[in-house]
């Protein structure tokens, strides 16, 4: 699987985003769809190691396309999101999926926010089943096609 999806430079068109085009500074929407997509992936196995949470904050802070909200903002939601799906999971999961479909009417911010989902997923070293299960559920979420972030193979025509 391949991560360009959160490249800035595309290798076919639609398949990855301009962050700087995608996110608007201050946009409330954007910056909760963000750290719950983060969340859910994080938490994508059941729960959050402070290894974890370390790993991907530190994956955070490399990723320019966060600095629009200020990457320590970011961790800061993120780590209590986290909290949340510690205190009450099914809460914080549907808060975090609520708060993600806010975005399917914004196309770019949506890919956004799928490609920092991925290069959260790829803190550890790679996405295992789980991970991969959450990245295609926030597509399905998004309105996304898998197939835009090289999450799964174009099918091919039958000759």
């Amino acid at each position: 699987m391949s991560l360009s999806a959160f490249s800035q430079n595309p290798r076919r068109p639609g398949a990855a985003v301009e962050f700087q085009d995608a996110w608007t500074p201050g946009d409330l929407v954007q910056f909760e769809a963000l750290v719950s997509a983060c969340a859910l992936v994080a938490q994508s196995d059941g729960w959050v190691t402070p290894d974890e949470t370390r790993r991907v904050a530190e994956r955070m802070r490399t990723l320019p396309a966060l600095d629009v909200f200020g990457v320590e903002d970011v961790i800061e939601a993120f780590e209590a999101r986290i909290a949340d799906f510690n205190n009450d999971p099914d809460m914080a999961h549907a808060i975090a999926e609520s708060s993600i479909r806010r975005l399917r009417e914004k196309p770019a911010a949506a890919r956004a926010v799928a490609a920092a989902a991925c290069a959260v997923a790829s803190a550890d070293g790679g996405f295992d089943a789980e991970e991969r299960q959450t990245i295609l559920r926030l597509c399905a979420l998004l309105i996304l096609s898998p197939q835009d972030l090289d999450l799964v193979a174009p099918r091919r025509r039958r000759t």
